[in-house]
């Protein structure tokens, strides 16, 4: 037998990979021919004449050559490698090649069974003179189990790999325990020799709540997971596979700064443990790293990435970017095709992470995302006292630090704060979390930063004498300053409710004069209304001024579809007095929309008047002005309550008013009584057209 790798046959230069080729065939006659790993000799590009390498299509074109596969050959060829390689590479090469060693009568050598796993392991070890005790083979099982999650799983190699480290500690237990202690036992393999964690299924549940014990908020998941070691034990000991009950999927939703990738990386740990994973490892990503460039990219990208992540865990950030674009909803094809694939089901775990409302615009856009991502992880923002908490954490961890190093920190105002302080502190995060952009857990440790920075640069000396003193000073101007850069940022230190997030309101533009267009008689009145959407800043919690309702509908009092550009024209036969009447009424319009304007103004600022009485509040809360500063503070919030209602009410009041003598004027154009379509204008008893011609009582309206 001749064996040989694909270097053997690949030359240099041009015309030495047929030589050299043909060199090895001619003494290979008689004999079995053995190319392993045969797949190395695909160069790339397809049989369509796409780029390739010249060296390696020159071998196969000669093997093709050579080889004819007929009766009388005296010669047997073998060509060994991995499945998906082998077709690969027979798709793209020379069509010979696929008449000569024909795909659908090759040998498939599947995986060795777990019993067949064991009968190897046995044989080995007797080969090499071992024994092993009951629970040391049973480790060395379910590591290889784990290790079937890796790509191109070694079976019998894989038992060698763990013989060899097997050896290696065996060989250092012996001798930290002393050779005498151990008589008759230099040939036994016990369980820490394979595996010197091997019991840690058996304390998976305090390891659980340990790993998570230094993130907030975390009670949810460890609830979640510790759900699933039950599920794991417990079908264990039926003797049941628990893969098939334990979800591989996850959606990760929350806003940033949640926790999201630190608990991506704490669940390949007890997962791990749990026996499904080769490794603890996560790989992260985005969905940039998912996603081609060109036609044909996208797919290799997608199964190369699971092909890394394969036995560990494959953590997707910003996973929504797989609803936008064409390259991007490929990606997301190819990766709802994959995870059901023998290759990657249940061989790795899945995490697809983002806002809560962009993971939901995600598994609308592909229906298949549902079924294959059934688990759901919610994450929630911290709360303020949740952030206190972490912030008192972080800055005794650099307090240990400083201990460690004979120095130290005083913490007092935040151990043992005061009432008040604590809920000014309290009142802050509120506002804080309230802002858009606010990252949780990853803010606080930057304000944990900053806090202990100030706290350096203004206490030197002190930490010159061994001691550093927290006050409540640099707490809070941290924590204003923070709260101001935000606001900044963000544009909200005097947010405008008359403002949405698509820009300023537009008002209803007043009718304009000008020429009379031809009458269009088919014209349908159709009235439309347009929503002010606003949005308040956050009033801290301590507020004591009422929820104000968002403003009513802003009803518009004319059919978009009508054309009243023109509605000063003057029908015939209309008299002076009915005319100058008319015009009278068209201007009390006018003024009473200016006076409704101007009373949504006074509410606006009524609202202004609120948080800025509300921000002056916590300030002076803040520096402990007297009490009875205070009193007089609530007198005037009261009375300035006391005036926001009244405007709120006669607000509702007006508006319902417009509302309904909106609905009279559709009802009127509608009707049709002017059949040019002419704006309605409400007069004593009734109302006339623009134009002055028609007349309809007040009477006639309600009938209809």
């Amino acid at each position: 037998m001749v064996v040989k790798n694909p270097s053997d046959f690949v030359g240099s230069v041009l015309g030495q990979s047929e030589q050299n080729t043909k060199g090895i065939l001619a003494s290979a006659l008689g004999k079995v021919l053995v190319i392993d790993e045969a797949y190395g000799l695909y160069g790339g590009g397809d049989n369509q004449g796409s780029s390739s390498d010249p060296y390696k299509t020159a071998v196969i074109d000669t093997i093709v050559a050579e080889v004819q596969s007929v009766p009388g050959d005296d010669r047997c060829v073998l060509l060994l490698g991995y499945k998906d390689q082998m077709e690969n590479m027979f798709q793209n090469v020379n069509p010979g090649l696929s008449r000569r060693f024909p795909i659908a009568s090759a040998f498939n050598f599947e995986d060795f069974s777990q019993d067949e796993l064991a009968v190897i392991f046995d044989l080995k070890l007797k080969s090499q003179g071992y024994r092993v005790t009951e629970q040391a083979k049973r480790v060395a099982m379910e590591m290889l189990d784990r290790a079937r999650n890796r790509p191109n799983f070694g079976n019998g190699g894989e038992i060698d790999i763990i013989l060899d480290a097997a050896k290696s500690r065996h060989q250092q237990r012996l001798s930290r325990q002393g050779r005498g202690n151990n008589a008759g036992k230099s040939d036994l393999f016990e369980a820490e020799d394979f595996d010197p964690d091997f019991n840690r299924a058996e304390r998976s549940e305090s390891s659980v709540r340990d790993l998570f014990k230094d993130t907030v908020g975390s009670e949810g998941v460890v609830s979640l997971l510790e759900g699933y070691q039950e599920t794991v034990r417990t079908l264990k000991t039926l003797d049941m596979n628990p893969k098939e009950n334990i979800p591989f999927n996850f959606l990760f939703r929350g806003p940033p700064g949640t926790g999201k990738t630190t608990t991506a990386k704490k669940m390949g740990k007890v997962f791990y443990d749990m026996g499904f994973l080769a490794t603890a490892e996560v790989v992260e990503c985005s969905a940039t790293d998912l996603i081609g460039q060109y036609v044909g990219q996208t797919g290799p990208k997608v199964q190369k990435l699971l092909d890394k992540a394969l036995g560990r865990v494959l953590f997707v950030d910003e996973a929504y970017r797989l609803a936008e674009g064409h390259f991007a909803k490929e990606a997301m094809d190819e990766l709802v095709d994959s995870v059901t694939k023998d290759r990657y089901h249940k061989k790795l775990i899945i995490i697809l992470a983002g806002y809560d409302a962009d993971i939901n615009r995600l598994m609308s856009v592909n229906a298949g995302l549902t079924s294959r991502f059934p688990a759901v992880v919610d994450f929630r923002a911290l709360a303020p006292e949740e952030c206190i908490s972490l912030l008192l954490r972080l800055l005794r961890a650099k307090r240990d630090e400083l201990r460690s190093k004979k120095k130290d920190l005083d913490l007092s105002i935040l151990e043992r704060p005061s009432p008040v302080f604590h809920d000014d502190l309290a009142a802050i995060f509120a506002k804080l979390s309230s802002q858009d952009g606010w990252a949780s857990a990853r803010d606080v440790q930057s304000l944990a930063r900053s806090i202990f920075n100030a706290l350096l640069s203004t206490f030197k000396a002190d930490l010159a004498q061994g001691v550093l003193i927290l006050t409540k000073d640099i707490v809070v101007r941290e924590l204003e300053a923070m709260s101001r850069e935000r606001e900044a940022r963000s544009g909200s230190v005097h947010c405008n409710p008359a403002t949405t997030s698509q820009g300023p309101l537009q008002r209803a533009p007043t009718p304009t004069l000008g020429p009379m267009p031809p009458p269009n008689r088919t014209t349908q009145a159709v009235a439309t209304a347009a929503k002010s959407q606003t949005q308040d800043p956050v009033v801290p919690e301590d507020d004591p001024s009422p929820a104000m309702p968002p403003p009513q509908e802003e009803i518009e009092t004319r059919a978009d579809n009508f054309d009243h550009s023109h509605d000063h024209l003057r029908d015939p036969g209309v008299s002076d007095a009915i005319w100058e009447q008319l015009q009278r009424d068209r201007m009390a319009e006018k003024a009473a929309e200016e006076e409704y304007q101007k009373l949504k103004d006074a509410v606006d600022k009524a609202r202004e008047a609120a948080r800025e009485a509300a921000r002056d509040k916590m300030v002076r809360k803040l520096v402990g002005e007297e009490q009875k500063r205070r009193e007089e503070e609530e007198e005037k919030e009261r009375k300035r309550k006391e005036e926001e209602e009244k405007l709120i009410k006669r607000l509702l009041k007006e508006e319902e008013n417009r509302k309904k003598e909106a609905e009279r004027k559709k009802k009127l154009e509608h009707l049709g009584r002017c059949p040019v379509g002419y704006a309605w204008v409400k007069q004593a008893g009734g109302y006339r057209c623009t134009a002055g011609g028609h007349w309809v009582s007040n009477a006639e309206v309600e009938k209809l």
